[in-house]
């Protein structure tokens, strides 16, 4: 009779150990799997090519590709355009990174935060505009980085530099806290936040940054300067902040783009809406003047049969058609001054909109001019003011007068204008942004503070205001605007500066 063999204890836990074996080298080819595909992201950021051409390095590649329209962007993945290109980054469709020509960016983390996400851009060089949309079904939170700035950002409006000559943020929307960042012991760290208003930039050329690493204070922040703003790329980012390129049209990559002032195509048109009519001239959606009278131009679709304005200051408001226009053109203008009633002492808003065949209408593009009138002009041709031969007196420190013509500082409008006297003032500047209409030796400013401008929030609000004198001599005040906002109130949204 044979024996049935007994069976060793090995064999009784070799095919556990083979299962766990098996379930281990499963575990490691995934995650090396994973690493070799690069981090996974479910979000919707995708990259278009507004002129040119531009390149794009996904994670982990090793060479750089050509970038084409409706490219899904994923973390770390790094965007390059060349000579002449320019790239849109769409996120989730109502957020927008805009890049000028000759720029190079990484998208170093994309991750889920709540109900929306955090961005993470790096910006090794080039220009970008970054537009946020604080009405978004998914907020984001961008964080940009520099050499030396660190920015971190919710629903505002801003562009960043980096050249070879320094870096430079410009606020055209909010505002916002810029970290400057000197390298230490092989560590960045940072040396002072710079709090950056709206209509302001903050400039760090190579004297700030040496100033900041000697843990000096230099003075950085001023108006955002003319010459950015008649730059191009300025102009195309407000020309796509009023009206985004729709790419889902083939829209982009194309010589039509808004890099001279021309209107999109009519392509731009959705359910028999009209794309909203643009403004080339002048080159700002705010803009202030003590000419008293001037034209405004602009562009709308071929679509259009009637261009249409509302027109409102403080005197009033009124509404008028466009009676130079002809049905079917692109471009239209609108002839304002004091003397036809259209141009009046302070802030007028323009509101800009198409009409088409049938019930078709655009929406309404937005001009505030700031009409200053000359009111020290005399007659007499020799006669010179203390401002013309520079003797403007003693400097005296800035006082407020009004709030809207009255003295009380508590307002339930959403538009405050604050008027002060000053004596022997070269420059008035409140919370940081100079007043470009006082001139050398005038004796009343006067300052605008707006809930759609990131100026006014509802209730306290510190300003500042400081006069400087012609041999640098600094004096100033702090007041306060409480505003209590009604409830029902339904603000609109305004890239404008508080310029004046």
């Amino acid at each position: 009779m044979s024996r049935i063999p007994r069976k060793r204890p090995i064999d009784y836990i070799l095919p556990f150990l083979i299962m766990i074996c098996t379930g281990v080298i499963v575990v490691l080819g995934y995650q090396l799997w994973s690493t070799i595909q690069g981090p996974e992201d479910e979000s919707d950021i995708y990259v278009y090519v507004a002129q040119g051409s531009a390149k794009i390095l996904p994670w982990g590649a090793g060479e750089w590709g050509l970038v084409y329209n409706g490219t899904r962007l994923l973390q770390e993945d790094s965007i390059k355009t060349q000579a002449g290109g320019r790239v849109v980054v769409e996120l989730f469709n109502d957020h927008y990174v805009r890049l000028d020509e000759r720029t190079e960016v990484t998208f170093s983390d994309i991750k889920k935060s709540g109900e929306g996400y955090e961005i993470n851009v790096r910006l090794i060089e080039g220009k970008i505009w970054i537009n946020s949309d604080e009405n978004s079904e998914t907020p984001v939170k961008f964080t940009v980085s520099t050499d030396h700035t660190m920015i971190k950002t919710v629903s505002t409006v801003y562009g960043v530099e980096q050249t070879s000559q320094g870096e430079a943020v410009r606020v055209l929307k909010g505002s916002i806290l810029a970290d400057v960042m000197i390298e230490e012991d092989g560590e960045a760290r940072k040396v002072e936040t710079l709090n950056i208003g709206v209509g302001q930039q903050a400039v760090l050329n190579k004297d700030a940054i040496e100033a900041y690493t000697k843990r000096e204070s230099p003075s950085v922040i001023d108006a955002v300067s003319d010459e950015f703003r008649d730059s191009s790329f300025y102009k195309w980012n407000m020309a796509e902040d009023q009206n985004p390129t729709d790419f889902s049209l083939g829209g982009g990559n194309t010589d039509s783009m808004m890099f001279d002032g021309d209107s999109t195509a009519d392509a731009d048109t959705e359910e028999g809406d009209l794309a909203k009519p643009l403004v080339t001239t002048p080159s700002t959606l705010t803009f202030a003047t003590s000419e008293s009278s001037l034209t405004i131009r602009g562009t709308t679709v071929a679509l259009t049969q009637k261009m249409m304005v509302d027109v409102s200051s403080d005197d009033g408001s009124d509404n008028y058609e466009l009676n130079l226009y002809v049905p079917g053109n692109t471009e239209w203008s609108f002839a304002v001054s004091q003397a036809a009633g259209t141009l009046n002492q302070g802030l007028n808003t323009y509101r800009f909109y198409a009409l088409g065949e049938g019930e078709s209408k655009s929406g309404k593009t937005e001009l505030i001019i700031n009409y200053q009138s000359d009111e020290t002009a005399t007659d007499e041709d020799d006669e010179e003011t203390d401002s013309e031969t520079g003797d403007i007196g003693a400097l005296k420190a800035p006082e407020v007068k009004t709030y809207n013509g009255k003295e009380s500082n508590v307002v339930d409008a959403d538009t405050v204008k604050v008027v002060g006297s000053v004596e022997g003032a070269k420059e008035i500047n409140v919370s940081g942004y100079t007043l470009s209409a006082f001139k050398p030796g005038d004796t009343t400013w006067t300052y605008y503070a707006k809930e759609s401008l990131g100026n006014l929030d509802p209730g306290e609000n510190t300003f500042t205001v400081t006069a400087t004198a012609e041999d640098g001599t600094r004096k100033s005040t702090t007041f306060t605007i409480t505003y209590n906002k009604a409830e029902t109130a339904d603000d609109e949204d305004s890239t404008a500066d508080p310029g004046v």
